[in-house]
């Protein structure tokens, strides 16, 4: 049984403000919307500030700059060994518009 089930919420920590959320999977724009919204990571007015979901691949690293020990999730463009689908959803300067929006 895989450890990631598509379409479920990556609720990660961040320092500060987050860059983007994540959703497990290759999701749709819409799916994942939908599944922020039911996990109430932003409200409804806040979902503006999303842009477009984009299909990526995660891995797990250890973040070596860190005196505790952390993992960082890493972003890739292509499948490798280690790597795990992901849906970036970039949060204001970091968003890709949604086609239609400007």
């Amino acid at each position: 049984m895989s450890r990631y089930v598509d379409g479920e919420y990556m609720p990660l920590v961040w320092d500060g403000t987050p860059d983007a959320f994540y959703i497990k999977g290759h999701v749709s724009t819409e799916v994942g919307l939908a599944t922020l919204r039911d996990n109430e990571v932003l409200e409804d007015a806040e979902l503006d500030r999303l842009g477009e979901g984009i299909q990526k691949y995660g891995r797990w690293s250890m973040d070596g700059s860190r005196e505790e020990n952390g993992q960082i999730l890493r972003e890739y463009k292509e499948p490798g060994r280690g790597r795990f689908k992901i849906t970036a959803f970039g949060v204001g300067i970091f968003a890709k518009r949604i086609k239609g929006n400007c």
